[in-house]
């Protein structure tokens, strides 16, 4: 497992701020933010403007916009994270955390690679490390 090109990957494809939490042999865990572009963040605004009823609240209008932006950082996550197993035959598990109202250009992610098939939940770790 080559941590260098891991990280390279993740940057090249939209993460920024990585941070390593935990490495051992065969086993990385990282935090890192998803970025959103102009393009996702205008997406989400027409999302949410087209769901909303005049009579909403600006509540219910971040509800939509927020959840609009998980969904896209989500599945492009996913993808990323598939083709990161391809490419360099690892295991990768990740999770996303809250989008925080007051930032929504970016929404913080977990991640776990490992070499090869491991009992390793991110979850736990996370608990064990007081994330």
């Amino acid at each position: 497992m080559n941590k260098d090109n891991i990280l390279q990957y993740l940057e090249n494809n939209g993460l920024s701020d990585i941070d390593i939490l935990k490495e051992e042999e065969g086993l990385i865990v990282a935090t890192a933010y998803y970025d959103f572009d102009g393009d996702e963040l205008d997406a989400a605004k027409a999302y949410a403007d087209d769901q909303v009823e005049e009579d909403d609240s600006e509540e219910v209008y971040n509800e939509f916009f927020n959840n609009y932006l998980v969904d896209l950082a989500v599945d492009n996550l996913g993808e990323v994270m598939e083709e990161l197993i391809e490419e360099e035959g690892i295991d990768a598990q990740y999770l996303t955390y809250e989008l925080d109202p007051e930032e929504v250009e970016s929404l913080q992610v977990a991640m776990l690679f490992s070499s090869g098939d491991t009992d390793n939940d991110l979850e736990d770790i996370l608990d064990e490390l007081e994330m």
